[in-house]
């Protein structure tokens, strides 16, 4: 066996596989890795064990020889055997570390808890509002959808003078295009609940515009 210079022990580091699913594992093929590179298989990617160089073969150092033995002889044919390399001893794959079951822990048992009973608490009566009703003649305030009527009535209906506070357009007088928005007023004379009689004042972002109905 040739020795291995001591620039090469510096250089590589061999290992073998200990990955059972690997096939150089299953073949125990001893592996060169390069001391600069980190110290795993190959194939799978798993950490190997350093173990030592393989043998080297002395195939080539017999047959120089007996190569050199033929030539002084006196030349001629010659058989060269070839020759068997040393089979490499399988060493038995470590078996695998058993782990001993650990008793499991017991866990306390929860405490029971006592629910206290609810107390219900009656509800309060709900309490009725009246609104005061408008007068159906003289005056006051009825809510017509469009706008709220404040003024004079007569059965109900806006009949004098009054004002119109508008919550929806809608034209003031329908024969005429003037439409009030939603917060403008109208402040004028009205005929069973319609606008009527004389010149009236719609009122819209601060200006006053007189309609005649």
């Amino acid at each position: 066996m040739t020795r291995q210079s001591k620039s090469e022990h510096v250089r590589l580091r061999y290992g073998m596989c200990l990955n059972d699913n690997c096939s150089k594992c299953k073949s125990k093929e001893v592996q060169s890795i390069s001391a600069r590179k980190e110290f795993v298989c190959e194939e799978c990617g798993k950490p190997l064990r350093e173990c030592p160089p393989p043998a080297k073969s002395n195939k080539a150092k017999t047959i120089a020889i007996v190569a050199a033995a033929a030539v002084i002889i006196g030349g001629g044919a010659f058989f060269i055997p070839q020759m068997s390399e040393p089979q490499e001893t399988q060493q038995p794959a470590p078996a695998p570390e058993t782990q001993t079951p650990q008793p499991e822990e017991q866990m306390p048992e929860p405490e029971p808890q006592v629910t206290e009973p609810e107390v219900q608490t009656p509800e309060p009566e709900p309490q009725v509002t009246q609104t005061p009703q408008a007068p159906l003649n003289g005056r006051g305030t009825v809510d017509l959808g469009y706008a709220t009527y404040t003024g004079d009535l007569k059965n109900g209906k806006p009949h004098g003078y009054g004002t119109l506070t508008y919550k929806a357009s809608r034209k003031i007088v329908p024969s005429k295009d003037f439409t009030a928005n939603p917060g403008d007023t109208y402040e004028g004379e009205f005929r069973n609940g319609k606008v009527s009689g004389g010149i009236g004042y719609w009122t819209h972002n601060g200006n006053k515009t007189a309609i005649q109905p």
